[in-house]
């Protein structure tokens, strides 16, 4: 009788590991909504001063409505951000999302923040305009070397938003080689403006639960360098039209892994924006185009970072 009420409460915890939610947080600390962007899921707030007399909306922690009021009809208006449907199709299959408000600590392991990057699977980077801290980075670096997934989404070179002087390639970058390329990855910060179908065999991202990706529009982005030589699991998934497939330059988005995480990076932040953000910014509006491509592979790449 011992045996099987073991038995019985292994099973039962398993059960409940497995249905936990998986948790995504979204950053919004280093001005993602500065000038002409809105790279947030959800913000009550628009044009508020955040210093220098630039306006941007001002996400809170948790979108409002509640997450558990997102049905399966539910379109990317429920939410106002440019990355509103991606947050809404993710709270659709079961996932739970939230952001990282501005003024909020990138943090890891730190038991006194609410939102330390320990307690979410995947954080989502899209376009920052603001460096991170010598302790934000290596926050970033151990949350992915413990586990995490890390979703870093750039913009073209020369899109500093808020005139600081470091724009989202910058940003990465500065990342990056700080940490000797530990990722394999480097935006190259050039301006790329193509449609491309050059796509290598990466099933998981192409092929994925979401869908089939066919191709890949840049409405002004970066490429990607991959760096073997740092981190040879650096691969490039779909590449510029000419390039070659597998090759080191030219890619539209890569992947890696690093310790017991996962990197995902794409280098135009157009194909996650669904067009649903501040009305008095200029949105792409291409969650939806190549047919759902773009909207397949952001997904197929979050599962892969979910480990799903």
């Amino acid at each position: 009788m011992k045996k099987i009420t073991l038995m019985l409460f292994l099973a039962f915890t398993s059960w409940v590991t497995f249905a936990q939610k998986s948790k995504i947080l979204f950053d919004a600390t280093k001005a993602e909504t500065a000038g002409n962007a809105d790279w947030v899921i959800d913000s009550d707030q628009f044009d508020l001063s955040f210093g220098k007399g630039r306006k941007q909306s001002n996400p809170q922690r948790t979108p409002t409505p509640s997450a558990s009021q997102v049905k399966q009809s539910a379109t990317e208006n429920f939410w106002k951000g440019g990355l509103s449907a991606w947050a809404i199709d993710l709270v659709k299959r079961g996932n739970e999302v939230e952001t990282l408000p501005a003024y909020a600590k990138i943090t890891y392991n730190d038991k006194k923040n609410p939102q330390d990057l320990s307690n979410y699977q995947v954080f989502v980077i899209c376009e920052p305009n603001i460096r991170f801290s010598a302790a934000e980075q290596e926050a970033i670096i151990n949350f992915v070397k413990n586990g995490g997934g890390l979703f870093a989404i750039a913009d073209h070179g020369d899109s500093d938003r808020n005139n600081d002087g470091c724009d989202s390639p910058c940003v990465f970058n500065e990342l990056f080689e700080n940490y000797k390329y530990a990722f394999g990855l480097e935006f190259a910060a050039d301006n790329l403006k193509e449609t491309s179908s050059n796509i290598a065999d990466e099933q998981a991202f192409t092929n994925g639960t979401s869908g089939k990706v066919k191709s890949m529009k840049f409405s002004n982005g970066t490429s990607i360098k991959l760096r073997p030589s740092e981190n040879k699991t650096a691969k490039g998934i779909i590449y510029r039209n000419g390039a070659k497939k597998g090759g080191n330059t030219g890619a539209f988005c890569a992947y890696a892994t690093y310790g017991n995480g996962r990197v995902v990076a794409l280098g135009d932040s157009s194909p996650a924006d669904d067009g649903s953000g501040d009305i008095k910014d200029k949105l792409w509006e291409g969650w939806d185009e190549e047919n759902g491509s773009h909207k397949n592979f952001i997904m197929n790449a979050t599962f892969w970072l979910l480990k799903k």
